[in-house]
């Protein structure tokens, strides 16, 4: 798949979320594990499950 359209697709998916005020979910390509959310106010957090407990950690991705 063209990875400039995936981004692409990522942005404007992101964007549609957070203009009707909700979170935007996508896997975490970067790292193959976990989940990104991207909050209303524009903070993203990575969600991974390790040892069976939910871990939400602050969230960068250079290559997205």
């Amino acid at each position: 798949m063209d990875q400039e359209k995936l981004k692409q697709f990522r942005r404007q998916s992101i964007e549609k979320a957070l203009r009707a005020g909700l979170p935007a979910y996508f896997l975490d390509e970067c790292d193959d594990d976990g989940v990104i959310r991207v909050k209303p106010n524009g903070a993203a957090e990575r969600i991974v499950i390790q040892q069976g407990q939910v871990q939400v950690q602050p969230f960068e991705c250079r290559a997205c």
